[in-house]
């Protein structure tokens, strides 16, 4: 029976950074895992994740965002390579729409560099973009995106080397108050920890049940596309990462092409598709799927309607709200939860990290956690 300060539930974008921080801290750290870390069966895989500084989510992620940049930057150079690379980002939308307005807003708050363009000097600026007439788009030079599946290793790595112990491939089964302390039962074996932390995303509300956390899981799909014409001008260089807010289509989020080929982009539903099962087998991509985001394509990124290189499907730990819990579980001075990020939450992971470690330890946050509660949903 392994005896730590700190298990963590689910080693992911979340729980390998709170492996990391807290293993540096000189805590006993377990880090459980159902599959393989990295993986393609949770949130954070697909060969980048957006960075954005200024965020139409409103100003109380900002100083979380700008501690985790710091954070990101240092973890690149320890892996001796960059994970974030800066390289802008576009929110776009009429001028009603809340995407560009709240992240001015934002901006304005928080004296971020940033530049309100119009549709025809977007499109000047970024070829690639066709904005409707009559759009307007936030230009945050400072934003970009995140490799997550180095993330992932890279934090992985600080934990093993500070003397964490790591488990793939080991599922929680349950897990209980017991002297004080906390028994988890895998289907491997069984293990104490002091406290507990469920980073354990789309899987959260499944495991917790019985506390009424409500995270939910949804399946979302993430497409590459081979441009039909003008490939250079969907390089980082020449293309920053972005959110389109386009009535006629909905709300779709992408990148540049890095790492894999293609122009890459998926979509966010204002309303959640239906909740499913993450244990169960997920339905493949299919052409229904791409036949959505050329939708939106063939309106917005017009030179990138090409052939499809590649789909992959992730999911999306909702809450109610689309926003966080970040809490202790009602009656368990030791247990936490870390989750529910609604498909916006990777790009906190290093600053969660600290955050959490923090919490187990005592020490005060340097950042506002109330609207982050779980007693907003009991």
């Amino acid at each position: 029976m392994a005896r730590v300060d700190l298990a963590i539930v689910g080693v992911g974008g979340m729980g390998s950074a709170i492996a990391a921080h807290a293993a540096q801290r000189g805590l006993k750290v377990l880090g459980l895992e159902q599959s393989s870390i990295p993986n393609t069966r949770g949130s954070s895989h697909g060969a980048t994740r957006i960075l954005r500084l200024g965020l139409h989510e409103g100003p109380t992620y900002v100083p979380l965002v700008l501690r985790a940049l710091e954070l990101w930057q240092e973890l690149g150079k320890r892996a001796g390579t960059p994970i974030f690379h800066a390289c802008g980002g576009l929110d776009v939308g009429f001028p009603d729409s809340s995407i560009p307005v709240n992240s001015e807003r934002s901006c304005v708050k928080f004296n971020l560099p940033h530049e309100v363009l119009d549709a025809k000097e977007t499109a000047r600026r970024f070829p690639a973009t066709r904005p409707n007439d009559g759009m307007i788009a936030v230009y945050q030079p400072g934003s970009g995106f995140l490799v997550p599946e180095l993330a992932i290793s890279a934090h992985t790595n600080v934990a093993l080397e500070h003397g964490a112990e790591i488990h793939g491939f080991e599922r929680l089964i349950g897990w209980e108050p017991h002297a004080g302390k906390y028994l988890l039962r895998t289907d491997r074996g069984v293990h104490e920890a002091a406290q507990v932390v469920f980073s354990s995303g789309a899987w959260t509300g499944k495991l917790l049940e019985a506390d009424r956390v409500p995270v939910a899981a949804e399946r979302t799909v993430l497409g590459w596309f081979a441009p039909r014409a003008n490939l250079r001008d969907f390089q980082p260089d020449r293309l920053p990462i972005w959110i389109v807010d386009a009535p006629q289509v909905g709300h779709f989020y992408g990148f540049p092409a890095h790492g894999v080929p293609g122009f890459k982009l998926g979509r966010l539903r204002e309303v959640p598709a239906p909740a499913v099962d993450p244990d169960l087998r997920r339905r493949a991509p299919d052409r229904e799927d791409e036949d959505d985001m050329r939708s939106f394509i063939r309106e917005i990124f017009p030179d990138a309607d090409g052939p499809v290189l590649a789909m992959e499907t992730c999911f999306f730990e909702n809450t109610p709200d689309r926003t966080p819990i970040i809490d202790r579980l009602p009656g368990e001075p030791g247990a936490w939860i870390v989750g529910g990020f609604s498909g916006h939450g990777f790009k906190f992971c290093s600053a969660i990290g600290e955050v959490v470690t923090d919490l187990v330890t005592g020490k005060p946050s340097a950042f506002d956690l109330t609207p982050f509660r779980l007693s907003r949903f009991l």
